[in-house]
């Protein structure tokens, strides 16, 4: 994947009694991501509140320069405090994907 924009994902599980605190997510968690990760490669993000009928809650997808960009993140410093951060909004551990991108429409 090296090279190529690469696309990650994380969603949140929806399940009986599950928390997800947005405006700390919004407000803390994500300029927290945006100030390790940003310098890292990340390019954008983007945060969508799911409908009552999907198995998640949540899901956030970020934009890398490559999939280099993507494994030097999660192998800096910072990964640390944004996964510890986790338990700060929400009850339930995310689901993580990524991918290359390997098509969209024109921006």
């Amino acid at each position: 994947m090296s090279g190529k924009a690469v696309q990650s994902g994380v969603l949140y599980p929806r399940k009986d009694g599950s928390t997800f605190d947005m405006k700390y997510y919004l407000a803390t968690h994500m300029p927290l991501v945006q100030k390790h990760w940003g310098k890292l490669g990340l390019t954008s993000w983007r945060v969508a509140q799911l409908g009552d009928q999907s198995p998640y809650a949540v899901s956030c997808i970020m934009e890398w320069e490559s999939g280099e960009a993507v494994a030097n993140a999660f192998k800096s410093e910072g990964v640390q405090e944004i996964m510890a951060d986790i338990n700060n909004f929400s009850s339930e551990q995310p689901v993580m994907f990524q991918g290359e991108i390997v098509g969209q429409s024109g921006q």
